[in-house]
């Protein structure tokens, strides 16, 4: 089997988790047996004319098990060899397969499935926010000292250790993230949960971020796209001649609106959608051992 995700020069948690969990929930050394297929987990890597794409076609078989359409302007016209077993949500199955039914959640909540899971829910609360900056905004401004001020737990999701990840999300009452993936990571870990927009719908572009975003939360219930809205400043004249005058006025920018978050609502999906959700992922994991393994 042949695993097929985006790799960050500087690791991001979310892409990182793939390696890190197939294995563990095939139990079996997936990605060493079949190396006639090509597998697709988590990510937003469904993306027309793309090196994932192309890369995937050099296979016989091509399997899709939870991953995300990148945007709404993508088209596919896949053949008979690639198998769609489901997507990250609604958008993704509408775009792929034209009918909005084909999901369950992002991959990553297969997490649940682990024996371990039940281990990391009960990790002591250790901090009251955490909070997650999206990869591409690492060094935009100096993190730790915002979250210093705000005595928040600066956790990256660059450090490339995906327990030590986790187990920092779980030791936090709730969490607030940049990275969509800090934000699924919250809710399967039962951590509530809300968005900050900074720079990665900038990053990004606004139609691709809110496309990624609007795929996720319909599929585990929530409607309202809510958020603490903080778009990175525009640099100013004298400020592209003086790069640290802008970032301690981004610095200071962000830190002012971090402080209003209670404005915004914390999330969680209900417990509901997440036994709702195990029930189905139980069965994918069955039905793909059985077919592939």
């Amino acid at each position: 089997m042949n695993l097929i995700y985006y790799k960050s020069e500087k690791g991001n948690f979310g892409d990182d988790l793939n390696v890190w969990l197939w294995p563990k929930v095939f139990k079996q050394d997936l990605f060493q047996d079949n190396n006639d297929v090509a597998f697709f987990g988590i990510g937003s890597i469904l993306i027309e004319n793309s090196d994932f794409i192309n890369k995937a076609e050099t296979y016989n078989k091509k399997v899709i098990f939870g991953t995300g359409v990148r945007s709404i302007n993508e088209a596919f016209d896949f053949d008979n060899s690639w198998d769609v077993r489901f997507v990250r949500g609604p958008y993704s199955s509408f775009k792929l397969t034209g009918k909005a039914d084909n999901y369950i959640a992002d991959g990553a909540y297969f997490l649940a499935l682990l024996p371990e899971y039940s281990n990391y829910l009960k990790l002591p609360k250790k901090h009251d926010i955490g909070f997650v900056p999206y990869f591409k905004s690492i060094d935009k401004v100096n993190w730790q000292k915002i979250c210093d001020a705000l005595g928040w737990k600066l956790i990256l999701p660059t450090n490339g250790d995906v327990e030590q990840f986790m187990k920092e999300i779980s030791s936090c009452n709730s969490i607030i993230s940049e990275a969509m993936h800090g934000c699924i990571l919250a809710d399967a870990l039962r951590v509530p949960w809300k968005r900050l927009r900074f720079n990665a719908h900038l990053f990004e572009g606004e139609k691709v971020s809110e496309f990624k975003w609007n795929d996720w939360l319909l599929s585990i219930g929530i409607k309202k796209n809510v958020f603490i809205e903080a778009p990175m400043p525009k640099r100013q004249k004298l400020n592209k001649i003086f790069k640290s005058v802008y970032k301690k006025e981004t610095e200071n920018y962000l830190l002012n609106k971090l402080k209003l978050h209670d404005v915004v609502d914390f999330n969680l999906s209900s417990e509901k959608t997440m036994e709702d959700m195990k029930i189905k992922m139980e069965k994918e994991v069955d039905n793909f051992i059985n077919e592939y393994l």
